[in-house]
This record gives C-alpha cells, structure tokens and sequence, in this order.
C-alpha cells in the first residue's frame, strides 16, 4: 500500500517539477476558426495545425519539445533529441527497451513521415496522468539529420475517428530541414 502511494506521490511531484522547469512559449489564437489552419515554424520544423489549438515549445538539455494540443487528454507531442551518430537500428533498439507502465500495446507498423520511414507502436491505456481516462496512444520515431525524431499522440479512445483528421494534418505537413 505504502509504495502504490509513493508512485504517486513521486509522479505527481515529477510532472509539478516539468511544469515549473520547462520554460514554455506558448503560440495561442483563441479568436481563430475551428475549420481554419495555421502554420508554425521552430528550429528548422514546420507544420500546419487546427487554428484553434494551440502549440508549446519547451526546451531542456535534451532537445527542443513541441506540443501541439486541442485540449489536456488531445495532443500531439514532438520530441527532438540529438542521437550523436547513433543508427536507426540502434534508435529503435533503444525504443523498444522502454516501458510504458499501465499501456497495452496494441500494433505496431510503419509509415511515411516527411519522406522518413517512422516506426508507430498503437498502445491503450489509463494512467493517473490522464485521470485514468480511456487513452489512446501512438508513438512514432525516425531519425534524420542525426536528430531522433519522437512523435507521441494521445487522444481520448471514444474521441479518436473525430480527431484523426487534425492528427494527419500535423503529421502530413510535417517538414524538417
């Protein structure tokens, strides 16, 4: 019982301390139309984005993170990591020892990605991060420019064919330098 409540206790205070350090700029236009777009460019990445939702970027030592969001449980999160040489092979081996505790995965496949191969893994879950809601999430990588590349998509399960088409529209217009 006592650990159960560490974990969260240690979770709560991780995701507290990501807030307080990550010094966000947030691009916001709460007078555009739901039906419009608009583009946003940082570091060499550009992409379209539903006018009505709003992108953060927050930079750490490890790399710039963009996240694309309609709402708290509906983004798209764009993780730029330098990988020092390191192959695609040995990206994905790396990816495929990490762990995502409370998510099933569900299938695993590969699409195109500004002309990059990226390897999806579909997962479902609920977690104390989502206030146990029934989550959907993809994660893609690929690398290029000797940068890994991690896409991380989170949408409510009963949300997502609603939400499918703005998640295509970020990741079709996805273009990198």
């Amino acid at each position: 019982m006592g650990s159960g409540r560490n974990y969260i206790l240690l979770t709560i205070g991780f995701l507290i301390l990501v807030v307080f350090t990550s010094g966000c700029i947030n691009y916001y236009n709460p007078l555009s139309s739901s039906n419009s777009t608009k583009n946003f460019t940082f570091n060499d990445v550009s992409f379209d984005y539903p006018a009505n939702w709003q992108v953060t970027v927050s930079n750490d030592n490890t790399g710039p993170s963009i996240v694309v969001s309609k709402d708290y449980y509906t983004q798209l999160q764009i993780t730029i990591t330098p990988n020092y040489g390191m192959s695609e092979e040995g990206v994905l081996k790396e990816r495929n020892n990490t762990v995502y505790p409370g998510w099933e995965k569900i299938s695993e496949d590969t699409l195109v990605i500004d002309n990059q191969t990226a390897h999806r893994t579909i997962f479902k879950g609920s977690d104390i991060m989502f206030f146990f809601k029934d989550m959907r999430f993809e994660d893609m990588v690929f690398v290029k420019n000797n940068n890994t590349y991690n896409i991380i998509i989170n949408v409510p399960r009963d949300e997502y064919n609603s939400e499918k088409q703005n998640m295509e529209l970020i990741l079709n217009s996805l273009d990198i330098k």
